[in-house]
């Protein structure tokens, strides 16, 4: 038997006549994806002039039925016609291929997996380095909450070693403020000065806060300085 709320339901869907804007805030997407899909005939609409288009809220149920959209009614219940959600959600993930309110795959949970978002702002790691990290270490993926999701041991580690890597790679290749203090008895300020004049190659790090320099091109500015300038403090044994 139908409830009184069914009943007013039916009855707004056969009445309700919604904008564009409208509809696109029912389905949660954007005017563009509203557009897209009249455009493919998967909504009909009424045409009440040239440049006033109308969308029933009986034609958005039938969408949810038919495509698995969730429609939230203006009085904040959920449409009869959409799909039970089961497991956790992501509302704000984004994804062409698959939608935020798809459920994780069997063995996938919040306790055993990083979304992507999760891991760039975990471990504060841009998408590109992460992208390359990635690579390097053959993470394995899998699609989750309409996003991209990776096992939270197989994360950890690759970075951890990533970042072992790359602070090997970078105490070879260059030299820190105070390796340069000791090394040729100089101030901050002195080291500073010298690699701008000579042109020192430098790489910012912690957030911009401390400057790297290349030891190959620090190397050959201090001989050359040697030779031309006999102010030049000879280097520390």
């Amino acid at each position: 038997m139908e409830t009184a709320n069914e009943r007013e339901l039916q009855d707004q869907c056969s009445t309700k006549f919604l904008t564009i804007l409208e509809a696109a805030k029912f389905l949660r997407v954007s005017r563009r994806s509203i557009f897209n899909l009249i455009k493919k005939g998967k909504i009909q609409t009424i045409k009440l002039s040239t440049r006033m288009t109308r969308i029933t809220l009986d034609e958005l149920l039938r969408l949810a039925e038919t495509c698995g959209y969730q429609v939230i009614m203006p009085n904040g219940q959920k449409s009869p016609t959409s799909k039970p959600e089961t497991g956790q959600t992501n509302r704000g993930a984004k994804c062409r291929k698959t939608r935020a309110c798809d459920i994780a795959p069997e063995g996938v949970t919040h306790d055993t997996h990083y979304t992507m978002a999760e891991v760039l702002s975990k471990f504060n790691i841009k998408y590109g380095r992460f992208y390359e990290v990635r690579n390097r270490y053959n993470l394995e993926d899998v699609h989750a909450w309409g996003t991209t999701c990776f096992r939270k041991e197989d994360v950890e580690e690759a970075i951890a070693k990533y970042k072992e890597e790359q602070g090997q790679a970078q105490a070879e290749a260059y030299y820190t403020c105070f390796d340069l203090m000791q090394l040729y008895g100089l101030g901050k300020t002195q080291v500073r000065r010298f690699a701008e004049t000579h042109g020192v190659r430098i790489k910012k790090v912690k957030g911009g806060r401390t400057n790297l320099y290349l030891k190959a091109d620090w190397e050959a500015a201090r001989k050359k300085a040697e030779a031309t300038s006999a102010c030049t403090k000879a280097k520390r044994v």
